[in-house]
């Protein structure tokens, strides 16, 4: 209740503010887990993501953030977990598992935190690899334009579902890096994408 109230009305402040654009909704599946593979260059990310999505998303967020008593509050409301960065948070990969285990919907960026550099190159962690090879879950790029700037068109286009074939005969680490170098194609072309 708390999350849709809140969703519709960031939307509509997206909107007036910064003639928020979605396109690519047909490529969400409307029911069954899925996993929502995202660049990201803003704190506002992830209610951006939330705002364009019909299902709700559930993120991963550093711990650090749940400690703001106002913050922490709202992240829970939005569906969002902490995860201890800098080393492997076990607890946070199996809550993951658990969401796209009951088929629901997680949102991860995959360079693992804000690209503070070049947007242009991104560089990927394994998390969202290892999630999609681990749950079977199909995965679905999302490039998020503009939304570091306030005001400039923010956008946000989703892509076609990708699913990804695990083989016993390449390294798991091998695997994880051509899946997400091929996210990183696909969010890339999404972006280069007009309006």
């Amino acid at each position: 209740m708390i999350y849709t109230i809140f969703k519709n009305l960031f939307k509509i402040f997206l909107i007036i503010t910064s003639r928020f654009q979605v396109s690519g909704h047909e490529n969400i599946p409307t029911s069954g887990p899925v996993i929502l593979a995202a660049n990201h260059v803003s704190n506002w990310d992830p209610l951006l993501l939330g705002s364009a999505v019909k299902r709700q998303v559930h993120f991963i967020a550093k711990e650090e953030l749940f400690r703001i008593p106002i913050v922490g509050l709202l992240l829970h409301a939005w569906g969002t977990f902490p995860v201890r960065r800098g080393r492997g948070d076990r607890e946070a990969i199996a809550k993951s598992l658990e969401i796209l285990k009951t088929e629901k919907v997680l949102g991860i960026f995959i360079e693992g935190g804000r690209n503070k550099g070049n947007p242009d190159e991104m560089r990927p962690q394994s998390g969202a690899a290892m999630l999609a090879t681990h749950s079977g879950a199909p995965v679905v790029p999302v490039a998020l334009i503009n939304t570091d700037r306030l005001f400039k068109k923010m956008r946000v286009v989703i892509g076609k579902p990708l699913t990804f074939a695990v083989s016993e005969e390449v390294p798991k680490k091998e695997l994880y890096q051509q899946i997400s170098q091929e996210l990183v194609t696909a969010i890339t072309r999404l972006k280069s994408e007009k309006a």
